[in-house]
């Protein structure tokens, strides 16, 4: 009796009614779309593709970066050359989108990584490899309206 009542907390890390929205899915998963939504700064962009997959490969359960990948999409981007003003505004636009990002906004991307970063990946193909979907912490409804997230470093010169 004790191993059920603990299978069925484990299965409610959230609340349930997020499930349905927890797709690989643009469609249906509003989060995804945005994340998907082009920046009106190439370099904003690339920022944002790279604090997405720090985060899914760090934050989601199982994920993984694929550090090859990584640094491939960054040498093709432009990310290291990146400097002064151009690093700044790039910076600015891309962080913006991770204002308001909180447990619900993690538990969306991590379902949707495999249409972000898998072989067929929307935003960079093989840069993180999906894992379970879901976040690695539990999720604490007195404490999911903000997540603190490291700030990205400038790259080295």
């Amino acid at each position: 009796m004790t191993v059920s009542s603990a299978v069925s907390a484990a299965a409610e890390d959230f609340p349930a009614y997020w499930r349905k929205t927890m797709t690989n899915d643009p469609s249906t998963n509003f989060y995804l779309a945005q994340a998907l939504k082009p920046l009106p700064n190439k370099d904003a962009e690339t920022i944002r593709v790279l604090r997405l997959s720090l985060i899914a490969g760090s934050l989601c359960l199982g994920a993984t970066i694929n550090t090859r990948t990584g640094e491939a999409f960054l040498q093709q981007a432009g990310y290291h050359r990146l400097r002064g003003k151009a690093w700044d505004e790039a910076a600015f636009l891309a962080n913006d989108w991770f204002k308001y990002f909180n447990y619900r906004s993690l538990a969306h991307l991590c379902a949707g990584i495999d249409y972000m970063f898998g072989p067929e990946g929307k935003l960079a193909p093989n840069l993180v490899k999906p894992g379970k979907g879901e976040p690695k912490g539990s999720y604490d409804p007195l404490d999911s309206y903000y997540m603190r997230l490291p700030p990205l470093r400038k790259p080295n010169g």
